[in-house]
């Protein structure tokens, strides 16, 4: 319990840190806090998800090139989606994370967004539907990818890409969706930083966005065993910073990836102070 005690006072330290409104510009949560109205905001929030991937710098170059083509309304603009002219206007639209996001891809997602807020009529009754009628927060996101999955391609598609599913991927492979729960993370939270629009679902059933910097520092503090990048990894990681902080556990994300991407000179003397006291 020595060092369990130490861990918490440490992340709560990172935490205070780094949840900062300063943390906004730069970051992808930026584009949702351009707009007021709800629908907006998910609806932006959503799109800019399928992109936060690869560098910073270029997630936030791809996600405003999609902004302006959303325009002052997205959910409209997403609602009233002519998927021709969409083509025509995202063509040249090519983000490189990994594999070439391009910009057919993108039209294709915000097709089937389309369908499922004629169904649904926003994004939030479409997740709660299959959150309230699911077991857990994972079989929530499965069933509700699934119906993106089910949704009509535009006439000039005839199958859908493999990258398709790349950017919005299901948790029925076992993947940590980490968009997916960075998504939640923005939309059910509400601190500094995260939104906290979404409050009909608990902070405390959130799943820690799984990534490089979260995962490589996860593990140098033994918050994890697994060597795997996925699902039960994230959940291993969340289950203990549930110890820490029980309705609010995700909140630990801004400590682990702050002290991930700025190379924290303070957590490695963390690290050598434990080591030296034989706690890790």
């Amino acid at each position: 319990m020595v060092y369990e005690n130490y861990l918490k006072e440490y992340l709560d330290f990172l935490y205070e840190k780094y949840c900062v409104p300063a943390f906004v510009p730069n970051d992808p949560i930026s584009f949702p806090y351009r707009y007021k109205n709800q629908n907006d905001i998910e609806t932006i929030a959503f799109v800019t998800s399928w992109v936060s991937i690869g560098r910073r710098t270029k997630i936030l170059v791809s996600a405003e090139i999609i902004c302006q083509f959303l325009g002052s309304s997205p959910f409209e603009k997403i609602a009233n989606l002519n998927e021709k002219q969409a083509f025509e206007e995202l063509k040249d639209f090519n983000h490189f994370a990994y594999s070439n996001v391009r910009g057919k891809t993108i039209v294709v997602l915000l097709f089937w967004t389309k369908q499922i807020l004629e169904k649904y009529g926003t994004l939030k009754n479409s997740f709660l539907f299959h959150f309230n009628n699911s077991e857990n927060l994972k079989e929530a996101q499965k069933s509700w990818i699934n119906e993106f999955y089910a949704c009509k391609l535009p006439e000039s598609i005839s199958e859908i890409e493999r990258i398709t599913k790349i950017i919005l991927p299901n948790t029925s492979k076992g993947s940590a969706c980490k968009r997916t729960q960075m998504f939640l993370r923005w939309l059910v939270r509400k601190d500094k930083v995260d939104l906290g629009i979404w409050n009909e679902i608990p902070a405390s059933e959130l799943i820690i966005p799984l990534d490089t910097h979260v995962s490589t520092i996860s593990r140098m503090l033994k918050l994890t065993s697994r060597k795997q990048d996925d699902w039960k990894t994230a959940v291993e990681i969340t289950n203990k910073l549930k110890t820490f902080s029980p309705n609010d556990p995700i909140k630990y994300d801004f400590a682990l990836f702050g002290a991930g991407i700025s190379k924290e000179k303070p957590f490695n003397k963390f690290l050598q102070e434990m080591n030296e006291k034989g706690l890790i």
